[in-house]
């Protein structure tokens, strides 16, 4: 009897373990042990067209590059680099309003890449332009930017318009540079082939890129030819420095034209972290005299006037072979204090004295001024460092 009751009890024991390690699947709707009933997955709504006049919403969505003003509800851009800058969550197309009266090349960046086409617009007549296609849905960031310097065409902005919802806007970049220059700063002829809009881009010239190499915002002000007492325009530097824009009376590259009036004047609001002259190419033997010492110092006082004492301008010399100005910028800047007052010199490789090292003889091509723009940023890092 002991032994039939040991078996007994042996026998529930393993019923209770089999019991316990086969689990029963869940109870579907009909009572019945089955595998669960998921919920389907709500899809997403579908994202509306909408679009957004660019003027009135510079606020909240649009954040402008460089130096823009509205004029007529358009948000103009007559100065290189400069355009704007936003967020949205959307998929398609992107389509921008432009109007310009002359041949302009975009820059378009897309979630920080360098799109591979870049539009050159050659109608002017407000149409919509698309400068982004078969996005994905999702949050994109896009940067719009006139490459092209405003002797050769300024452009305006209306709108524009998306499949989706357009997002907080931007904030600024911490470090911020100015640049006053030239042809060399806006790019002429940075991909070879002849001085036009085709073959010119300033977002590959030294200065954009400098900026980008350092995740800096950036200002352009200049044009081709221009020089503090000599040049190939009808105007000087002293004549743009001032403004917010410098639309040009011709429909051409003509020596002869003269700036437009009416140009708002520039409110110098944000302060710079450093200021970059690239100056005294145009102004040939001129740059050996005192006239050239007196505009350059009335530059420097303007400038110190808008952004006080501290701010570091920094002169640039040595990018092309053979100009006085060379020589003439380091003794100019030395006896207006040189370092203690915040003034510097920085010398950069010869980067347009031939084609041999990647020029026209006057212009760097787009590796030469990349390689500017890398020496220019390490010189930069290390004095904002200090």
């Amino acid at each position: 009897m002991k032994r039939f009751l040991l078996l007994l009890l042996g026998v529930i024991m393993l019923m209770t373990t089999a019991c316990q390690s086969t689990p029963a699947g869940p109870v579907n709707p009909s009572g019945q042990s089955g595998a669960a009933t998921q919920a389907p997955t709500a899809e997403p709504l579908p994202l509306e067209e909408q679009t957004l006049n660019v003027a009135e919403h510079l606020d909240d969505v649009f954040r402008t590059l460089g130096r823009t003003y509205v004029k007529d509800g358009w948000l103009q851009m007559d100065f290189a680099c400069s355009g704007i800058h936003f967020v949205a969550e959307c998929e398609g197309s992107v389509k921008i309003r432009i109007r310009t009266e002359r041949k302009v090349r975009f820059t378009v960046y897309v979630d920080g890449v360098r799109v591979l086409i870049e539009p050159i617009i050659t109608d002017g007549d407000g149409s919509y332009i698309t400068v982004a296609h078969r996005l994905e849905r999702g949050v994109h960031e896009f940067r719009i930017v006139d490459a092209t310097q405003f002797i050769w065409g300024n452009a305006a902005f209306e709108s524009v318009q998306i499949t989706g919802n357009f997002l907080e806007k931007p904030k600024d970049r911490d470090l911020f540079l100015e640049f006053y220059g030239d042809s060399i700063l806006n790019g002429s002829n940075v991909r070879m082939g002849g001085s036009s809009v085709e073959n010119s881009d300033s977002t590959q010239a030294f200065g954009w890129v400098t900026a980008e190499l350092m995740n800096a915002d950036m200002s352009l002000i200049g044009c081709g030819g221009i020089g503090l007492t000599k040049n190939k325009r009808s105007f000087w530097m002293k004549d743009v420095m001032e403004y917010c824009g410098a639309q040009y009376s011709l429909p051409t590259n003509d020596p002869s034209g003269y700036l437009l009036p009416g140009i708002p004047k520039y409110d110098f609001a944000r302060i710079p972290d450093a200021v970059i002259i690239e100056q005294g190419v145009n102004d040939g033997s001129n740059a050996t005299t005192p006239l050239f010492k007196t505009e350059l110092t009335n530059m420097i006082h303007l400038l110190r006037e808008k952004y006080g004492k501290e701010v570091p301008i920094v002169l640039l010399v040595g990018y092309t072979s053979g100009g006085k100005y060379n020589t003439a910028i380091p003794t100019i800047i030395q006896e207006l204090g040189g370092e203690s007052a915040n003034l510097y010199v920085c010398k950069l490789s010869n980067a347009a004295a031939s084609k041999d090292i990647g020029g026209d003889g006057t212009h760097p091509n787009v590796e030469t001024s990349a390689k500017m723009a890398r020496e220019l940023s390490e010189y930069l890092k290390t004095l904002l460092n200090k």
